[in-house]
Order: C-alpha cells, then structure tokens, then sequence
C-alpha cells in the first residue's frame, strides 16, 4: 500500500504558475447575494492560483459566479457525468444496477480508490461500482463503467441536457498515463499495469518535469468542464431532469455518502451535503449539493495551484471556507423570510 500512496503522491504534487482571478456576478444576482458575492470575491482573492466559482439555488436559480464560464481540469470530478450516463443506460433498460461485473487483474487501476488493494476475482454489482467511483474515487470502478458506457456516449448525452463546455474523454488510465507522459516523454503511453508494477519509477521525476506536466495538463482541452456547466448537470440531478426522478434521486443518495469530506463539507460538520470531488497535479476541486432546509445549492469550485508552495491542503480549506460561506449565506437569508 505504501508504494501504491506514494505513486498518487507524486501524481498529486505537480502544480501550475499562477493566475490572479478575474470576478464576475450571475446575471441572476441581487442586492442580497451582493453579500456572498463580496465574500467569495475575498476568498478568491486570496487563494494563491486561479479559481472558478458557481453558486446556485437550484429552487430560484440565483447565482453568484467567479471565472464560472472559464474551462478547468475535472480530474474525478467528471465522474459525476459518468454516473448520470449509467443511471441513463438503466432506465432505458440496457443495464441493471444489479448486475454482476468479475475483477480482473487487468482491471486494476492506479490512484484513488479501493479495489486496487483487493485480490482479482471480486463481482461487485453495478451499483457497487457506482458506489465505489463516487464515495472513495475508485479509479478501478470508473474506468469499468465508462468502459461499458463509452466516453463519447456521456459527452453526447451532455449535449442532449443542453449542456455545453463539459466534455468527457479518457479513462482515468489515459488520464494519468497522460499526465505522466507530459513529465517524462519515456512515460508516454504507459499502461495502469506498468505504473502498479513500478511505482518506485515515477519518484525521479524532477520539478521541472512536473511542472511542465501540470502546465500540459491544464491547456489539454480533454475532460474539461466549466464551473457552471458542471452546475448545470447537478441543476438537472436535482430538478430530475438528468434522468428518472427515481435515478436522480439514487445518484443524490450515493453522492450523500460521500467518504472524502475535506473540502465541500470541510466546515459544515452535520449538515448534509452531496459532493465529489477531484484531484490531480496542480488541480483541487470538489462540486456537489448543499442541503440548506428546503433548498438546494448547488457549489462547483475548481481550483489550479500558482506555484509549487501551494499545496493540496492550502486549496481544501479555500474550498471548505467557501463551502461555509456559502452556506450561511443561504442559512441567514431562509431565516430572515
């Protein structure tokens, strides 16, 4: 396990050069959310790199949003869409949460998750799978269901939901064979079998081959999302607009039981939330739903690190804080009506 973790972290230590944040308010905004604009104006402020920031109630659709339209990383973010695709595939009846899928050695994948750590011959059920890919990250279980899915099948049916600037691409096999590609050109193209054989390989990469992975990783224009697009299919989770009122409610449910609570609920100790979220390189995100008494809100933050002294814990807190704010805000107004 300990050659496993420091594998991830060195996946998860590259960073970015800097971006100072350009702020813009919804359109749907008022004097009221003026308040939780200014506060999320400071917290972008003074995070060191580059932020993207979508605030929505999904019962009214006020908003606030900070770089919302600007193209970021998903890293496992993106899973969220995959799930939306498999929930889509049952109930059109061409798959069966139920079903059972066999663990092959061959599916055993590097970075996030469990199953990497569990001998071959496992039959989880679909549901299990999904379980798995949103609650602990699971890369293994991902890149069955997109396997069985299809990448452009999800971008398609993004399309269909009217949504625009959220693209799905690669497994997270390519993704972080990619990744490691860009820090070394002898890296290119490796296999999650010869990364899980090796770990020990990827510990010589120099900071100057991170950084200039964490640079392509970033203007790679694959598995992008824009905060709001991201909100948007949330928007749709909740509104029961993404699929059956019963699949959307499944996907909330599972997205509740969220294991990595960091960063969204960072700050929010009981309240409920359903979040996912993701990480690689330079990038910290989380997205996810806030349960604030009959509303909710939806909060997509995607975050890339200015330089190599920020790290992965300095963005959880922004996205906790955030989180928090975000929270009271809609906490306080609910109280005064």
């Amino acid at each position: 396990m300990k050659a496993y973790k420091g594998f991830w972290v060195v996946v998860c230590s590259a960073v970015i050069f800097g971006v100072c944040p350009k702020l813009t308010l919804g359109q749907n905004s008022s004097s009221q959310s003026g308040i939780l604009e200014q506060r999320l104006q400071t917290l972008a402020a003074e995070f060191p790199g580059k932020v993207g920031i979508l605030v929505r109630n999904a019962e009214t659709s006020a908003e606030v949003a900070i770089h919302a339209d600007e193209m970021f990383p998903m890293a496992s973010t993106y899973k969220v869409a995959i799930m939306t695709q498999v929930f889509r595939e049952v109930d059109a009846g061409r798959i069966s949460l139920d079903e059972r899928v066999t663990l092959t050695e061959a599916d055993r994948r590097a970075g996030s998750g469990l199953f990497v750590f569990m001998k071959p011959g496992l039959n989880p059920t679909i549901h299990d799978l999904l379980l798995l890919m949103i609650t602990v990250s699971d890369n293994e279980a991902t890149d069955l269901l997109l396997k069985r899915v299809g990448a452009a099948n999800v971008t398609a049916m993004l399309r269909q939901l009217g949504i625009r600037d959220f693209r799905v691409d690669r497994s997270t096999e390519q993704i972080i064979g990619d990744w490691l590609g860009a820090a070394d050109p002898k890296l290119r193209g490796i296999s999650a079998a010869q990364m899980l054989a090796k770990p020990e390989q990827f510990g010589s990469l120099t900071r100057e081959q991170l950084d200039t992975a964490a640079r392509a990783f970033a203007d790679d224009p694959r598995d992008h999302t824009s905060p709001r697009a991201m909100a948007d299919l949330l928007t749709k989770i909740v509104k029961h607009e993404a699929a059956s009122e019963k699949s959307c409610e499944d996907m909330l449910a599972i997205m509740t039981e969220q294991q990595l609570r960091g960063r969204i609920p960072r700050y929010l100790e009981e309240i409920r939330t359903a979040t996912k979220s993701g990480t690689i390189g330079p990038v910290t995100n989380d997205v996810g739903v806030l349960y604030v008494g009959k509303q909710h809100v939806v909060l997509s933050v995607y975050t890339l690190k200015a330089n190599p002294q920020v790290t992965t814990e300095t963005a959880e807190q922004f996205i906790g804080r955030t989180a928090r704010a975000v929270y009271d805000y809609f906490q306080d107004t609910a109280a005064a009506h």
